[in-house]
């Protein structure tokens, strides 16, 4: 139903706010167990791997990265199974400006490639990932998640990430556009 309203120029898309940090509860297991993977920071020169992976480019990636942004990934052998990015800059999400404070992050493009999926690989990214992001003076990650995107909530429930908000996006022929606040979670 909202992509048919978005063919004629309305677009309504709620989306949660989240925050997370490490935390010292149970961390997700992967099934296949963990010997065989290894969680690193990605190159700009692997990022090409995304290429087209929800309609980004690796030249975009590259100039993202160039930016500030950090890639994370969870490797099998010499393949990249899982990623994840972090930008510690503030940024605009459906023309709405969220500030990102020192020490903090924000996730975006979280994928697991289709060969892994079903292994629990991208809650399990997530949750170690702050063992590398330490390094780089972050242990704060925020994210935005959609409304109707129910596997990433997930995700989020299993790490323990925290619902601050929720908003609705209301945008009318890609020029006028409207975020409402409509539930506060830290209330």
């Amino acid at each position: 139903m909202r992509n048919f309203l978005t063919r004629f120029g309305l677009d309504i898309a709620p989306y949660y706010w989240f925050k997370e940090e490490k935390n010292n509860g149970e961390p997700p297991k992967i099934k296949e167990g963990l010997e065989n993977y290894t969680i690193a920071l990605i190159p700009p020169s692997e990022v090409s791997v995304m290429d087209g992976v929800m309609g980004l480019s690796t030249s975009f990636l590259i100039k993202n990265m160039e930016r500030g942004q950090v890639c994370i990934g969870l490797r099998v052998a010499d393949r990249i199974a899982t990623l994840l990015f972090i930008d510690p800059n503030d940024f605009t999400f459906k023309h709405r400006n969220f500030h990102i404070e020192d020490g903090s992050g924000y996730l975006l493009n979280l994928y697991t490639f289709e060969d892994y999926r079903g292994n629990n690989l991208a809650a399990y990214l997530r949750y170690n990932c702050y063992d590398v992001l330490k390094h780089l003076n972050i242990t704060t990650i925020y994210s935005i998640t959609s409304y109707f995107n129910r596997s990433s909530i997930r995700v989020n429930e299993k790490i323990n990430a925290k619902k601050l908000k929720l908003y609705l996006h209301i945008g009318l022929f890609k020029k006028w556009h409207w975020n409402f606040l409509l539930k506060d979670y830290e209330r």
